[in-house]
C-alpha cells in the first residue's frame, strides 16, 4: 500500500510539472531575436495574452541584451503608464521600466521621417538627469530634487509596432522596451532643491503645438502621478526592490504629459515647451518629414 501511494504522489507530482512549466511564459530566445531583427518597422503579433508582467521583464532583458549589441550600453530608463487611465487601459496595475540608448536620441531641433516605424506616434513627455548615485537614498520629492541635476522638455516618438488587429497589453508593451524608439530632449534647466521647486514641478503647464502656432495639446505636469519627481520616488523604490541602482548622468523619461498621437502624413514641426520653472519656460522641438 505504501509504495502504491508513494508511485501515486510521485506520478500527480510529475503531472503538475508541464503545467507550471506553461505558465512561465518569458518569450523564448528566438522569438526576442525575431522581435529585435524587426525593430521598429515589422508589425508584432501573437505575443501571449496572458504575458504576466514578470514573464515581461524577462523578455525586455533579452530584449535589450540584442539592442545593446547595435546601441552600446544604456543611458537611462523610461518609466511607463504612470497615471491609472493608462493603467486601467492596457491592465498593468503600476508604472514599469524600459532603457533608453544613445542612438535613439535625435538632436534638439533636428529631423525625422514619419517612416521611422510602424505605426509611429509623437508623445509629449519630461526629462530629468540624475546627478549622483546618492538618489538612491531619497524617501520624499524634495530629497530626489536633491540628487537631480536637469530637467528637459522631452519628446518621445514611438513606433507603436503592433499589428492593428492585435490586442495590445502592457506586459507586451513591457516586454519590447515599452516601444522606445526615437526622441528629442530639449536643453536643460537647473534643479533647485527647495520646497519652492518640488512646488514648481507639481504646478508645471505643458504647451505642445505646430510651427504655425496651432496648440495641440495643453496639459498639467501633475499628471504624472500628481508631480514628476513622485516618478522618480517610484523609480527609486522600484530599482530598490530589483537590486538596481541609478547612476550620475542618467536620463530618466519620466511618461507622457497628455496623450499621445498618431503621426499624420503632412510634414510637421512640434514644438513642446514646460513653463512654470523658476528660471523660465524651456523648449525642444522635431521636425518630421
Amino acid at each position: 500500500m505504501r509504495d502504491r501511494a508513494l508511485r501515486f504522489l510521485t506520478l500527480a507530482c510529475a503531472a503538475m510539472l508541464p503545467v507550471q512549466w506553461a505558465a512561465a511564459a518569458c518569450l523564448d530566445d528566438t522569438r526576442v531575436a525575431a522581435l529585435v531583427a524587426g525593430y521598429p518597422h515589422t508589425p508584432i503579433s501573437g505575443l501571449p495574452a496572458d504575458l504576466s508582467l514578470d514573464d515581461a521583464y524577462c523578455s525586455q532583458q533579452k530584449y535589450v541584451a540584442l539592442l545593446r549589441r547595435t546601441m552600446g550600453e544604456p543611458v537611462g530608463y523610461k518609466v511607463g503608464f504612470t497615471g491609472k487611465p493608462t493603467q486601467e487601459r492596457f491592465g498593468i496595475p503600476a508604472p514599469a521600466t524600459g532603457l533608453l540608448f544613445e542612438p535613439m536620441f535625435i538632436e534638439d531641433g533636428g529631423r525625422v521621417a514619419r517612416d521611422f516605424g510602424y505605426r509611429p506616434a509623437i508623445e509629449p513627455d519630461l526629462m530629468v538627469v540624475v546627478k549622483d548615485a546618492g538618489i538612491m537614498t531619497a524617501s520624499t520629492e524634495l530629497e530626489v530634487a536633491e540628487h537631480l541635476s536637469s530637467v528637459h522638455a522631452f519628446i518621445e516618438l514611438p513606433a507603436i509596432q503592433f499589428a492593428v488587429e492585435e490586442k495590445i497589453t502592457g506586459p507586451g508593451l513591457v516586454a519590447v522596451n515599452i516601444v522606445a524608439t526615437r526622441m528629442v530632449q530639449g536643453p536643460g534647466a537647473p534643479v533647485e532643491a527647495t520646497p519652492a521647486f518640488v512646488q514648481a514641478m507639481a504646478d508645471l503647464q505643458t504647451v505642445f503645438s505646430d510651427e504655425t502656432g496651432t496648440v495641440i495639446q495643453k496639459a498639467p505636469a501633475s499628471t504624472l502621478l500628481g508631480n514628476p519627481l513622485r516618478v522618480v520616488l517610484w523609480l527609486v523604490d522600484e530599482f530598490k526592490r530589483r537590486g538596481k541602482t541609478l547612476r550620475a548622468g542618467d536620463r530618466l523619461s519620466l511618461g507622457a504629459v497628455g496623450r499621445l498621437f498618431p503621426l499624420g502624413q503632412d510634414g510637421r514641426t512640434y514644438i513642446y515647451t514646460l513653463d512654470g520653472l523658476p528660471g523660465g519656460a524651456i523648449s525642444t522641438s522635431v521636425r518630421v518629414e
